[in-house]
């Protein structure tokens, strides 16, 4: 449904009283007296929707991240996958391997409707849908969950620093100080926003990805932070 406000015929007061009582010589462009022809329009059924490009998380199958982001860019669908570095195995045999931030997830950019038609593919063999299970649908289910953009510019920002020391964690992990976001202003995190909090026994600046959990910086010195809005 149209919501149309603060919208005004194209002669900039009220329609002269013969065109009111005979509406039907209304332009295409009015409604109710009013133009429509410029008022902003907002997706009203779910096809629309659909055709809208957004950040989805998907599901992987154990130690197919790799393999399925390959299949998806060979598809021509956007995706990010974070990597770090980990240290395996014991003692002298240790070695620094690199592998996915979070493990079993997927971040793609796309249209609904276009992932629908990969993840029904008879192709598809890792993936589905993470569901946000704080909401549900008309129908009672529970929707995809869908990162909101600039959420997701700020996690593709800290997880793209080549950084040993950020993690990702359980929220119940995190030991926020106060309720500011703060920025950092300066060191490799600089440009970061998040919250505040302890984790691991360090001072840290938390991005909170909604329904996932929390990725963490490394240390950061108090000189180097900034209430946003400040």
């Amino acid at each position: 449904m149209d919501t149309l406000s603060n919208v005004y015929s194209r002669e900039g007061g009220n329609l002269p009283s013969c065109a009111r009582l005979a509406s039907r010589t209304f332009p295409s462009q009015f409604k109710n007296g009013v133009s429509v022809e410029d008022a902003p329009q907002k997706p009203s059924d779910t096809r629309q929707q659909e055709q809208i490009k957004q950040w989805f998380v998907l599901r992987v199958a154990y130690h197919h991240e790799q393999a399925a982001k390959d299949w998806l860019t060979a598809m021509d669908i956007e995706t990010y996958l974070p990597m770090h570095y980990a240290e395996k195995g014991k003692d002298s045999k240790k070695r620094r391997v690199k592998e996915p931030l979070i493990p079993n997830l997927l971040f793609v950019q796309t249209t609904q409707e276009k992932m629908n038609l990969a993840l029904a593919s008879p192709a598809n063999a890792y993936l589905s849908y993470y569901y946000d299970h704080f909401r549900t649908n008309p129908d009672g289910k529970n929707p995809p969950l869908i990162v909101p953009d600039k959420q997701m510019d700020n996690f593709i920002h800290l997880t793209s620093i080549d950084n040993d020391h950020i993690l990702f964690v359980d929220r119940s992990q995190c030991h926020f100080k106060s309720g500011d976001h703060v920025v950092v202003t300066d060191g490799d995190f600089r440009g970061i926003e998040g919250r505040i909090a302890r984790v691991s026994r360090q001072q840290r600046v938390v991005v909170e990805l909604d329904g996932i959990g929390c990725i963490t910086t490394a240390y950061i010195p108090k000189a180097f932070l900034r209430v946003k809005g400040k």
